[in-house]
Order: structure tokens, then C-alpha cells, then sequence
């Protein structure tokens, strides 16, 4: 992974975080539960963007190599 693309997925993490940290607080403060899930769920796609991102580089980095490859293949099933 180049160091721009971990970039990119540090600053996704972060946010991710700081939604996490949100939805914590609003369960704290006992908000309504449509926008505690509407933030559970959008903390999920956010987390769904990290992995295809990440999929996506295993992805260019095993094109070569048929162990990487098969690899690869692992992950799709195991998480997709």
C-alpha cells in the first residue's frame, strides 16, 4: 500500500472513530433510537469502505502472484 493510500485509510479510521465515539455518546444520553441506528449504520459503511480499499490493494498487489492470488480469493469469500 502507498504511503498516500494509508494515508487515506488512517483519515477514514479516524473518522470512523470519532463516529463510533458519537454513537457512544448518544446511547449515553439515551437518544432516539432511529438516530442512534441511522449513525450505527453509517459508521457500518464507512468500515465497508475501509475494507474495499483495502481489498482493492491485495488486490493489485497479488495480480502477479498466484499464492497472493489465491489469497485474495480467501478474503472475497471470508468477508464478501
Amino acid at each position: 500500500m502507498t504511503e498516500s493510500d494509508q494515508k487515506k485509510v488512517s483519515a477514514m479510521l479516524k473518522r470512523i472513530q470519532g463516529q463510533v465515539g458519537g454513537i457512544n455518546k448518544m446511547v449515553m444520553a439515551e437518544k432516539d433510537c432511529e438516530a442512534v441506528l441511522t449513525q450505527v449504520s453509517a459508521a457500518m459503511n464507512s468500515l465497508k469502505t475501509v475494507a474495499r480499499a483495502l481489498l482493492a490493494n491485495e488486490a493489485l498487489d497479488c495480480a502477479s502472484d498466484k499464492k497472493r492470488t489465491d489469497h485474495y480469493v480467501t478474503l472475497l469469500k471470508r468477508f464478501f
